[in-house]
């Protein structure tokens, strides 16, 4: 082979190699350090250490300075000899200049390099950790010994003047992996030794260590080179790299950077798109690296991201070296609670004048001026000699030029950080480059077909621009392009960013958030709330909501706040039309001593004015309200009290001055009202009564013994009876009980308080029956009022996510039955078919950030919307259907009327037939452990009989329930002691009417 051709090829080889295998971690335990702020100046005091001479064949070198290199190659190579004062205060130079430049000014660094080397007790093996271990120790002691020493010899340093205590030590680092490598190597790792990293190794104890001027202690190991020789088949060859990218990273570990490549296998994560990657760490051959990413500027706090709002755009972003003080460098776009993309507009030559590196040869300073070209590219710096100090656009080592998005995730972050781990699952980086090319594959592994093993790298193509000519590219990133802009989850962010354009120091791009259906309707802030809220939606205005928050009560149009007032309702408001007036009303509860303890607190407009009153009661209040028209067509405002009164107050009457209720319906004496409803006319209350519940139906009572009553719900039934559905808690236990005529006609036990009070009802299948809608952590689950899971449900969401706050339901799809909208505690918004159990397609979407409280729907005038607060106090407004569909529950208590029901279900898809048998099943099946539920529909109430077989046909066991007409039952089965195996249960059903018929279904047991 062609001895010149050979050696462009290794060195193209060996410069993709280290770039990629970064060995280890560069800081074991990360921590943003407190030592310093944004604005101040870092001071460095280096050592030079050499060690006990050896020819041990697994270091590089002797153990002495400039022994690496066993022939006089000259100064025609980088980091020429002599390794000494000089020569770091060099590369030092380089870190100086690197920090001023991609801080702008923010970061000064200063240095001080010992005069004299000396030589530590032992060789460098001794030094170094075990192949493969994250025992620290041996080069803790080295540091240790190190420092000790230096104090002795220079009695006059004062330590507390620095911040960084830099060890350069002779030999090369281990840490870039090159052909040949057996992973022996014995060499010292290059480590930020942190003052967590030395705790750690040294069990809390410092002594020996110097303490800077924060009374921290750290320590920085960094070899003279990373230069050295290899043999291969053409004789030795000097690989040259060196140590510029290598330093600024350390130091930048220092200032509090994690790593951003894979620090289990050393392979890159984010390329050359940032600092603290072995790609940008070893650019250039280590010459140079690219300017820090984005989030790598923020979280040192060089520089602060403009945050868009959930607004449609014109983006305009300037490239950093050529932006003013009013031109964007770097947008966020919130995705959720965690999760966010930063974007910037990076520019290989700013100045359209190539790269100018100054770099000092023989002790001579010189500039000169490269372009792309043999001899100079990331992996090839035959052109280059010397020490480089200086590169007037560092961005020069970037693999390309435009957009660069990023996907930060702030969990992975958090979770990761102590362990530097935060970009090692490629799956789920903590900090992500949305490759454009629509291949993510940073740090992906690749056989050829000549079994040749390539590892990806970022290149020009993952840029986003106009004119990108890769394959897949489209200029769009949205939900449904490659890669898309789903959350880390798979949630929809709603999120779409197209039309870049061409490249240029100042690039533009379209912004636009929603999709065919799902559209932002409003964004406004300016709420100072927290989660003790309520959002109730003000019924004669489009967008108008009150916000409810503790103290402040916000009113709102949707684009800005229009009123607002102090203690407005200690409870959820109700809202309404009246007279051509819009209504809100609030209640503040004081001291049972008062004469007048409760404020009763009214918020009223008309097309012109709004305005703020007050009336005086003298009960104590003690419920939410809740208003509804008689048959008169006029507005009653009915109040409950703490002692167990339900008052009726004609609206008019009381607002034009007269506190007098009109009614006083008492429930008990003794009892204090906690919620009220309202259906059919009547109404209905919860109450507490010494230690027992009470259930109030409209003049009857019904006593919950020891029990206490959480929520209350009125329906109808199929046979259009009104049904109260009373959620309670009995020692530790908590229950549905569903109440007919004044009987509990089902009974069932729920997980979690949770899924007791945050419970609501909705028609999801037209077959007559309302269904009982409650989550329970990660499941969502619909009851039928005989207590069965509804068929389909629960649905169980993944990836540590729990459902919050009260189920919604509406008929967002145009199909006459309720949908199901709920949402997480990561900001994600569901929405299920009702019928199905489904996801509806386009969700779930990501509300932005997490949500407060419990969102809204509502009616926009032609389709369904939905609105909450994000935490950032952030009122948003969405629509989520394409027509204006039936609500089913709306807000917290059902409406903006608080009236806490639900109407008569459709039974369009009502079930006729007697006993179908193909509703007869059993779940789960096969039954692993536990119990199995035995389901089966009957039309009309029935008594069922379950006979359970061997396959050999012996008996088993004998089960026998009452099923309710109309819905689907089910009958438990424990299978604690039942041996594995295939039985056969024949269930009958004998009706109230003398029907009879029968099924057998196979139930297999599996232990």
């Amino acid at each position: 082979m062609n001895t010149k051709y050979f050696l462009i090829v290794l060195l193209i080889t060996l410069g993709s190699i280290s770039a990629q295998n970064f060995i280890g971690k560069l800081n074991p335990y990360p921590q943003k350090t407190a030592d310093i702020s944004a604005s101040d100046t870092l001071s460095i005091l280096a050592v030079m250490v050499s060690f006990q001479e050896d020819k041990d064949g697994a270091t590089f070198g002797n153990g002495k300075f400039g022994s690496i290199y066993s022939e006089n190659y000259g100064t025609d190579i980088l980091d020429p000899l002599p390794h000494d004062k000089n020569y770091f205060e060099q590369h030092l130079t380089f870190v100086k200049n690197y920090f001023s430049k991609v801080s702008k000014g923010k970061q000064e660094i200063k240095f001080n390099v010992v005069q004299d080397t000396f030589s530590v007790s032992k060789t460098m093996r001794n030094y170094s950790p075990a192949p493969g271990s994250d025992d620290y120790t041996p080069v803790g002691e080295f540091a240790k010994e190190v420092w000790i020493k230096t104090a002795q010899l220079n009695p006059s340093i004062n330590f507390a003047e620095y911040d960084v205590f830099l060890i350069f030590h002779a030999g090369a680092g281990r840490d870039i992996s090159l052909p040949g490598s057996i992973g022996n190597e014995r060499d010292l790792p290059s480590l930020y030794l942190s003052e967590n990293a030395i705790k750690e190794i040294f069990n809390n104890d410092l002594s020996g260590f110097p303490i800077n001027k924060f009374g921290k202690t750290n320590s920085l190991i960094i070899p003279e080179t990373e230069s050295r020789e290899l043999e291969t088949i053409s004789g030795k060859f000097l690989f040259e790299i060196t140590i510029n990218g290598l330093l600024a990273a350390s130091i930048a570990s220092h200032l509090g950077l994690p790593d951003l490549y894979n620090t289990e296998t050393g392979l890159s994560a984010i390329g050359r798109f940032g600092l603290m990657d072995g790609q940008s760490i070893f650019a250039y051959n280590g010459c140079f690296p690219p300017e820090p990413s984005a989030w790598e500027k923020i979280y040192l706090g060089w520089i602060d991201p403009i945050t868009i709002p959930q607004e449609n755009a014109l983006i305009n972003l300037t490239a950093n070296l050529s932006a003013s003080l009013s031109d964007t460098v770097i947008l966020k776009v919130p995705i959720n609670s965690v999760e966010y993309y930063l974007i910037e507009n990076r520019q290989r030559d700013v100045k359209d004048k190539g790269a100018n590196l100054t770099y000092i040869v023989n002790g001579n300073s010189m500039t000169k001026r490269f372009s792309d070209t043999t001899g100079f590219y990331s992996y090839d710096t035959d052109s280059l000699s010397g020490v480089v100090i200086n590169v007037d656009e560092f961005d020069w080592a970037l693999p390309g030029n435009g957009i660069v998005i990023w996907h930060i995730d702030e969990s992975v972050i958090n979770e990761k950080l102590e362990s530097n781990t935060i970009n090692n699952d490629k799956d789920r980086r903590g900090v992500d480059v949305e490759e454009a090319d629509g291949v993510q594959d940073i740090g992906e592994k690749y056989i050829t077909i000549f079994g040749d093993e390539v590892i990806g790298e970022g290149t020009e193509e993952d840029f986003w621009f106009r004119g990108n000519k890769t394959t897949l590219y489209k200029n769009i990133f949205s939900k449904n392009s490659r890669p898309n802009t789903n959350t880390n989850s798979g949630a929809n962010s709603l999120i779409t960013i197209k039309n870049f354009s061409a490249n240029s120091s100042k690039m533009s791009f379209n912004i636009e958030f929603g999709d065919s259906i799902i559209k932002p309707l409003f964004y406004s802030g300016g709420f100072v709330t927290n989660q003790n809220q309520s959002i109730t939606f003000i019924d004669d205005d489009k967008y108008s909501f009150a916000i409810n928050s503790d103290s402040i009560l916000y009113i709102t149009n949707g684009d800005s706040i229009i009123n607002s007032s102090v203690n407005f309702s200690e409870y959820k408001p109700v809202s309404f039309n009246f007279g051509g007036k819009s209504y809100l009303i609030g209640l503040v509860v004081g001291s049972p001593a008062q004469q007048f303890p409760t404020s009763l607190n009214i918020w009223a407009k008309d097309i012109v004015t709004n305005s703020f009153s007050g009336i005086l009661l003298p009960y104590l209040i003690s419920a939410s309200p809740l208003i509804k028209k008689n048959a008169n067509e006029n507005f009653e405002l009915f109040l409950g009290t703490s002692d167990g009164k339900i008052l009726v107050y004609d609206f008019n009457t009381l607002i034009s001055g007269n506190p007098v209720p009109k009614e006083e319906k008492i429930v008990s004496t003794n009892s204090t009202i906690n919620q009220l409803s309202s259906l059919n006319s009547n109404i209905y209350a919860i109450a507490k009564r010494n230690g027992s519940g009470l259930l109030y139906m409209n003049g009857d009572t019904l006593l919950f013994p020891n029990e206490e009553l959480i929520r209350l719900v009125s329906v109808f039934d199929a046979q259009s009876k009104v049904v109260n559905i009373v959620s309670s808690k009995l020692a530790d236990e908590y229950y549905f009980n569903v109440i007919v005529d004044g009987i509990i006609s089902s009974r069932f036990k729920v997980d979690d308080f949770n899924a007791a009070s945050n419970f609501s009802v909705a028609d999801l299948k037209n077959d007559g029956n309302n269904y009982i809608l409650t989550s329970s952590n990660n499941k969502l689950i619909a009851f039928n009022l005989s207590g069965a899971i509804a068929e389909n449900f629960p649905f169980i969401l993944k990836d540590n996510e729990n459902f919050d706050g009260v189920p919604l339901a509406a008929d967002i799809e145009g199909d006459t039955k309720s949908d199901i909208i709920t949402y997480t505690n990561s900001g994600k918004v569901y929405a299920f078919d009702g019928g199905t159990g489904k996801i509806i397609a386009g969700f779930p979407i990501s509300f932005g950030l997490n949500i407060l409280t419990n969102p809204v729907l509502f009616y926009t005038g032609e389709s369904i919307g939905l609105s909450g607060i994000d935490s950032q106090n952030i009122l948003r407004g969405w629509t989520i259907s394409p027509t204006e569909g039936r609500i089913d529950w709306a807000e917290s208590f059902g409406n903006n009327l608080n009236f806490a029901s639900v109407g008569l279900a459709s039974s369009t898809n009502t079930i006729n037939e007697f006993f179908p048998t193909s509703k007869a099943y059993n779940y789960p099946n096969p039954v692993y452990d536990g119990q199995t539920a035995i389901r089966y529909f009957v039309s009309e109430d029935s008594k069922i009989n379950i006979k359970i077989f061997d396959i050999a046909g012996d008996f088993v066991a004998e089960l026998n329930s009452d099923a309710q007409g109309g819905l689907d039952n089910e009958t438990i089965w424990n299978v604690d002691n039942i041996q594995s195996g295939v039985y056969l249960a024949r269930i009958e059903a004998k009706g109230n009417s003398g029907k009879t018929e029968n099924v057998v279904i196979k139930i297999v047991v599996v232990k």
